[in-house]
Parts: structure tokens; C-alpha cells; sequence
């Protein structure tokens, strides 16, 4: 993969950077952020999906409120006042309630592109139709946590995961829980030992020459 706007942002000093987790805001400049890292957080999905449209469609969608990619469900990671990755989070009864309207945005933003939109989506159908799906009453769902290159391998996506701990603590809920793709064993490994395990998967797909889909894991907060 927070509202993020009702959270209160914490600092730690980590090898004399200041980190920060801080809400995202509805400005242009934060909109090409979560564009950006977005893009990074689904391996270019969105670039599948829309095309050169990608950008413009995540920046529209990033801009207005209750659908899967709001600003309201938004934080950026800050190292030294220097935007450094992103979380994009929200409870399960959010998650339910924006589900149409999240669709609606991406056809009215994809414009000419919707016709691809709709091809990809049939495509990746029992993919798209697992994220985010079949949550619990009180699960936390972590939708995207993406770092920028240059901030990895300092720790920052345990930040970003305590980070979401907090939300979902305020937000009453008892339980994170995040999809992820099967081929990143990185991230696996890397959930794993944050205390994530696996509850569940999605079917299989046959895409790009690959067989793949996507692993649903889980950890109480």
C-alpha cells in the first residue's frame, strides 16, 4: 500500500536522517508523487491499463475523494524533508463502500482509453477482482507501499508498516492486511519478517508469457 488527514505524524532518527510520515494533501505536486510511486507500488499495471494515460489518470483520481486512490487515504514518506515513499491504506468498510465509485473515476478519467481499460481488466479479471476483496469486518487493508530507489535498504518500509499499524489501530481495526504479487519474493521475505503470513491467493492468470497471481497476507496490530 491512510482519516491519514485525522493522524498525527511521528519522527524516529535513523543514521541521522529525520524520518516522517505525514498526510498527503490534494496538491499537483503531491498528485505526480502518488502518480510516480503508484506506478512502482503495481509494477506498472497502470501503465497497462491506461497507457501513456497512466500519470494523468492516477494524478485525477489521487485528487478527488472516496475512491482506491484519494489523497485522503494517502501518506508520504518523508526522510529530511525529501518525499521518499508512500502508503495508501484504509478499513475494509471504506475499501467496500468506494468500490463502484473507484471504477466509475477510472473509466471517466481513462477517456479514450477506456476501451483498453476495459480489454486489460478483463485480462487480469480474477487478479483485480481479489485485491482488496473478501476483507474482514476489521482488517486494515494496506492497498500500497511503494519507496523510492534511492531511499531502499534502510529500513524505511518498516516505518511505513508501523506507520499503517497506527491507522488501524485509530480506525478501531484489529488486523493489516495487504496483496501482493507472488513472483516479489522480495517483498515476501520482507512481510514475512515484519510478522505477516499467508491467508490466502488468487488464481492463477497467464500474463506477459507468465503464470502468476496474487498472495493475500495478514498480522494482527
Amino acid at each position: 500500500m491512510l482519516l491519514f488527514g485525522e493522524s498525527a505524524s511521528y519522527v524516529t532518527m535513523k543514521s541521522m536522517n529525520e524520518v516522517t510520515l505525514i498526510p498527503a494533501q490534494a496538491t499537483p505536486d503531491h498528485a505526480r508523487r502518488f502518480a510516480q510511486l503508484a506506478q512502482i507500488a503495481s509494477d506498472d499495471i497502470y501503465r497497462e491499463l491506461f497507457g501513456k494515460k497512466a500519470s494523468a489518470v492516477l494524478e485525477s483520481m489521487f485528487m478527488q475523494a472516496n475512491n482506491d486512490s484519494s489523497y485522503s487515504y494517502a501518506s508520504f514518506l518523508q526522510v529530511d524533508d525529501e518525499i521518499a515513499g508512500m502508503l495508501v491504506a484504509y478499513a475494509a468498510e471504506e475499501a467496500r463502500s468506494h468500490a463502484k465509485r473507484t471504477t466509475w473515476l477510472m473509466l471517466r478519467y481513462a477517456g479514450l482509453q477506456s476501451l483498453r481499460f476495459l480489454a486489460v481488466s478483463i485480462l487480469l479479471g480474477d487478479m483485480l477482482d481479489f485485491l482488496g476483496s473478501n476483507l474482514e469486518a476489521d482488517d486494515f487493508y494496506i492497498a500500497m507501499v511503494a519507496i523510492y530507489r534511492r531511499y531502499r535498504r534502510r529500513g524505511h518500509s518498516k516505518d511505513i508498516l508501523n506507520h499503517a499499524g497506527r491507522l488501524a489501530v485509530q480506525r478501531g481495526c484489529s488486523r493489516l492486511a495487504l496483496d501482493v504479487d507472488e513472483r516479489n519474493r522480495i517483498a515476501i521475505a520482507a512481510y514475512h519478517r515484519a510478522g505477516f503470513v499467508q491467508i490466502d491467493e488468487s488464481k492463477k492468470i497467464q500474463h506477459q508469457g507468465e503464470r502468476w497471481g496474487l498472495l493475500r497476507l495478514a498480522k494482527p496490530v
